[in-house]
């Protein structure tokens, strides 16, 4: 890929930060936003033209007790493995100030971030999480979906805290949902049925309620 001017990543991050800000907070049953065509649709096609060959890049498991049909690519590596592309979209895309900005301007939230991770995920048949609250050190989870081999099913549930499904997340590419993780933030994914399920996580991570 070639380097992406300053003047392209400008008019992809605006066009992200009109979407936050033209989209507003839905309480049933707990806090979320669901928003499509989150990506300028030319910044999409590139996403999709550079996703990692998880065949051949530097990849990580899931951490041991967790779902093992999953592959991670950490866009923001700090090595020779890293790719350009994926470096570029984590400081204008996840991790950029304007975006931050434009997630903490939705209601309910305050305080911006301590500091944002991010991850690039490839999700294989047999995949699945069970019903669960994020880790309290995350303030906002962010997921974008990419691509399905088998559609819109395999998105993401909403629960009650007995696993009863309230809401379900399509899994509709350039699609994303935030949540804000709290005591009601039950939600889960069902066996994935499919070969494979694409999507990139970003968590706004803060220290105060360590």
């Amino acid at each position: 890929m070639e380097h992406l001017s300053t003047e392209k990543w400008n008019e992809f991050r605006e066009y992200t930060v009109e979407r936050f800000d033209s989209t507003g907070v839905d309480y049933d049953p707990y806090w979320h936003v669901f928003i499509e065509d989150i990506l300028h649709p030319e910044l999409f096609e590139i996403v999709q033209i550079e996703w990692p060959d998880f065949e051949t890049c530097a990849w990580n498991k899931n951490v041991a007790g967790q779902n093992q049909h999953r592959k991670i690519f950490q866009p923001n590596r700090n090595d020779e493995f890293q790719i350009q592309f994926w470096q570029e979209y984590y400081d204008n895309i996840i991790a950029h100030e304007e975006i931050i900005n434009a997630v903490y301007r939705l209601e309910g939230l305050h305080t911006p971030p301590d500091y944002v991770t991010a991850s690039v995920w490839e999700d294989y048949r047999g995949y699945s999480v069970s019903n669960h609250i994020d880790a309290y050190t995350i303030d906002v989870a962010w997921q974008t979906y990419i691509y399905c081999s088998d559609g819109e099913g395999w998105g993401t549930s909403l629960n009650d805290a007995n696993g009863n499904q309230l809401k379900r997340f399509p899994f509709k590419p350039n699609s994303t949902w935030l949540m804000r993780v709290d005591a009601d933030s039950w939600h889960s994914c069902d066996p994935v049925d499919c070969d494979v399920r694409r999507s990139v996580m970003a968590r706004f991570m803060t220290k105060s309620r360590g």
